[in-house]
């Protein structure tokens, strides 16, 4: 019988995606074993995620009030930021929107009618009894 893998909790992620692997790979070795390392791992892991996407927001909200702060101090020099920026919301908010008429749009197009054809076979039938019929009476 093999050992079973030691925690990956000796290892510091470098990227997200190894964060993700560490936290999927040691979750579910703890949740199978039950050995508390593991749980310190996925643990660990987990931490790593959190403050890496708490990063990641900083940055972007910091993105954000660089963007504004230029548009602001260079709305006199440039009128053409404040009207792209006046677009950008509108492309944001009504974006979503206009993406799922699009897709349902395109779903509806590329979907085949549904045919019935029960009408079709109720005159079929009604067409095949009068030349029966038909053909009974003249003889």
């Amino acid at each position: 019988m093999s050992t079973p893998p030691v925690a990956s909790n000796t290892q510091s992620p470098t990227d997200f995606g190894q964060a993700l692997e560490l936290y999927k790979t040691n979750y579910v070795q703890y949740r199978t074993t039950g050995r508390p390392e593991f749980k310190i791992a996925y643990e660990s892991a987990e931490s790593w995620i959190s403050q890496y996407l708490q990063s990641m927001t900083r940055e972007i909200e910091s993105g954000a009030i660089y963007v504004n702060k230029f548009i602001q101090d260079n709305v006199d020099a440039n009128p053409e930021l404040v009207q792209l920026q006046s677009r950008f919301r509108t492309i944001r908010n009504e974006g979503p929107a206009l993406q799922d008429k699009y897709a349902m749009v395109r779903r509806i197009n590329t979907e085949a009618p549904e045919v019935d054809y029960t009408e079709y076979y109720v005159k079929a039938g009604l067409i095949v009894g009068f030349v029966g019929m038909i053909a009974l009476f003249a003889r």
